[in-house]
């Protein structure tokens, strides 16, 4: 790849853990070293993203917040003689409208690009605390029974299974992201493990063997359930949705130095065979299309019987770590606050001084 070539994750939205955008920027300068440049990191393409998606304010945004980053980021593509890296996870969603706006600027670009699917219990479950996030109260059981009946016969006029599929109707996303690309400039990686994500991500940069054993994957953090759980008790509690940021305090740590990625045993599930023949007939899609289809599409469906979100227990610990957090932020806040207003008093009392002064010599 000699020319001006772009490789960009799209993904699918609402990601219950984000892995390309966090090994982007995990390994940004190593893969700046390389050759390989990252040219937006995790936040810069959120806010490209609700530029192009006209979202901005649904992530409490101004527009002058979002403007122009979408220019600046293929400013930067136009400006490497190489190979560019980037992701955007949630654009996946945009319509032809909005897709043309975004492909505009690199007509000329070599661009391919790389849709990664994890399990459907893992969209249900990112999806599902989207939808706390903003203030809903649905449980999980009840969330993933009304998607799952949208896509199987069932109940189909409801908000929330229409929204699901809109973002993760993989025929649908292919139709308008891939009319304008060569077939085997998309790439679909089909497999829940980050490591094999990642690895198949670098492939596609064409990334030697050496950078390849360099970089190991970085293994995200996601929502912890327990956490989860207690986000919809107080969203039942309160009469406006929790703040979007307190939210962040529900992330659960991931442990260092584990290849098997034990997180996602506690992740919780919902049984999907029901989905397979949808899975059967985008598997026929993608070939017909002649995508570059890496992993078998059976892999997004689960088997296991519904695992409950943990119980009362676990959750009163994360709300204790929470609160422990809170009132450690409240301390510094209060100090903070006292050498504020010390600074004040003291500036309030030379004013004084001074204005008197200014009237004893007029």
């Amino acid at each position: 790849m000699s020319r001006r070539t772009l490789i960009w994750h799209i993904g699918l939205p609402q990601a219950a853990r984000l892995v390309l955008p966090a090994n982007l920027d995990h390994h940004a300068d190593a893969l700046a070293a390389a050759g390989l440049p990252v040219v937006a990191d995790a936040e810069e393409a959120a806010h490209a993203t609700h530029e192009l998606l006209r979202t901005h304010r649904d992530a409490d945004l101004r527009r002058r917040d979002v403007e122009g980053r979408w220019a600046r980021i293929c400013d930067r593509v136009w400006a490497h003689r190489g190979v560019s890296l980037l992701s955007t996870p949630d654009l996946g969603v945009a319509d032809k409208d909005q897709l043309r706006l975004a492909l505009d600027p690199l007509i000329g670009i070599e661009v391919h690009l790389v849709v990664s699917l994890d399990t459907f219990s893992s969209q249900l479950y990112g999806a599902w605390l989207a939808e706390l996030r903003a203030g809903r109260t649905t449980s999980w059981q009840k969330y993933a029974a009304r998607v799952l009946d949208h896509a199987t016969g069932g109940e189909r006029s409801h908000r929330q299974a229409e929204a699901f599929w809109a973002g993760h109707e993989l025929a649908s996303l292919l139709a308008r992201w891939g009319w304008t690309f060569h077939a085997d400039r998309l790439h679909v990686v089909v497999d829940p493990d980050p490591a094999v994500q990642w690895e198949a991500f670098l492939d596609v940069a064409r990334a030697t063997p050496q950078l390849r054993a360099a970089l190991p994957a970085h293994v995200p953090a996601y929502a912890d359930p327990a956490g989860v759980a207690v986000l919809r008790t107080v969203n039942r509690q309160l009469e406006a949705p929790l703040a979007r940021a307190t939210s962040d305090l529900l992330a659960a740590p991931v442990r260092p130095g584990t290849a098997a990625d034990p997180e996602r045993a506690m992740m919780p599930t919902v049984a999907t065979s029901a989905l397979a023949p949808l899975v059967a007939r985008w598997r026929t899609g993608l070939a017909a299309a002649g995508h570059d289809v890496r992993g078998d599409l059976s892999a997004l469906l689960d088997d296991a019987d519904p695992t409950p979100l943990p119980g009362p227990r676990d959750q009163l610990g994360v709300t204790v770590d929470a609160l422990g957090e809170a009132l450690a932020d409240n301390s510094a806040l209060r100090l903070r606050v006292a050498e504020l207003e010390a600074d004040n008093d003291r500036l309030d009392r030379k004013r004084r001084k001074w204005k008197r002064a200014a009237r004893a010599t007029a």
